[in-house]
């Protein structure tokens, strides 16, 4: 078991889980929406989102000037050539990806990667708002390889399904920085916590959570294994920031905020 943790430690670390969560939601998406989704369209989401979140901690590491406090930020300083080289080849492979991909797909997706490069260059300006566009940076690339084929209009049904993604998206990456508060706090790092403070944040993960909930009750006449998914999710992000004390030692918060993505395999088994 300890064997188990310790591997599933390093696939957090290196954003693995959360590539993989990306395809298993896209994929949970397109089965609601009742397309099928081009498995080029996976792969480049999975390798663009892996991409997007190495750059982010390649680039957190480089600015750290003393022994980075997270394991996250420690491994990219010690390995920041071996990770560095691997984004380049991972970039160079997703480029020959999108050719393959479905003109219908490719065009609104390069529109998205050009407005994740803004948010890159921006990124530390956006002081605490930057949350808000991760999370919906993370929600535009899991919906666009079904939305982008999807040919009829969508029913508010749909847009409900929609903001409920992006709400645990949010949460998911409110709960990361409340546990990193401190570290962010010592290395002058810029987030919603830090601005508003522990107290206000808990507040608000508390208020998008009884949202959630009750977009959850609106979805239930829709299809309940879908609403039950999104409940799951739910509490389990809730459960993260109730039992915060408990979850610290090992990073066992970010790897359960992460599994949570993983959820929505069980609607498409």
């Amino acid at each position: 078991m300890k064997v188990v943790r310790n591997l599933y430690q390093y696939v957090n670390i290196l954003s693995l889980d959360v590539a993989a969560g990306a395809v298993i939601c896209a994929l949970f998406f397109g089965r609601i929406f009742q397309v099928t989704v081009s498995p080029y369209a996976l792969a480049t989401l999975a390798l663009t989102v892996w991409a997007i979140y190495t750059v982010d901690h390649l680039r957190d590491a480089r600015a750290i000037r003393t022994v980075a406090a997270t394991d996250r930020h420690r491994f990219h300083q010690k390995h920041f050539s071996t990770m560095l080289t691997l984004l380049v080849f991972t970039v160079v492979i997703d480029f020959f990806l999108i050719l393959l991909i479905p003109r219908n797909i490719a065009m609104p997706g390069c529109f998205l990667g050009f407005i994740v490069l803004i948010y890159l260059v921006l990124q530390r300006y956006l002081k605490f708002l930057k949350e808000f566009f991760v999370a919906l940076l993370y929600t535009a690339g899991v919906l666009l390889p079904s939305i982008a084929i999807t040919t009829w209009e969508f029913p508010l049904i749909y847009w409900v399904l929609v903001g409920k993604f992006f709400i645990t998206a949010l949460m998911n990456l409110l709960l990361f920085s409340l546990f990193d508060y401190e570290e962010d706090r010592h290395q002058q790092q810029d987030s919603f916590v830090t601005w508003f403070g522990p107290a206000s944040t808990r507040k608000g993960i508390l208020l998008l959570g009884t949202l959630n909930i009750l977009l959850g009750i609106f979805l239930w006449s829709f299809d309940p294994a879908v609403a039950l998914i999104f409940i799951f999710m739910n509490v389990m992000l809730l459960s993260v920031l109730i039992f915060q004390r408990h979850l610290v030692s090992d990073n066992w918060y970010r790897i359960l905020g992460d599994a949570v993505f993983f959820l929505p395999i069980f609607y498409l088994l």
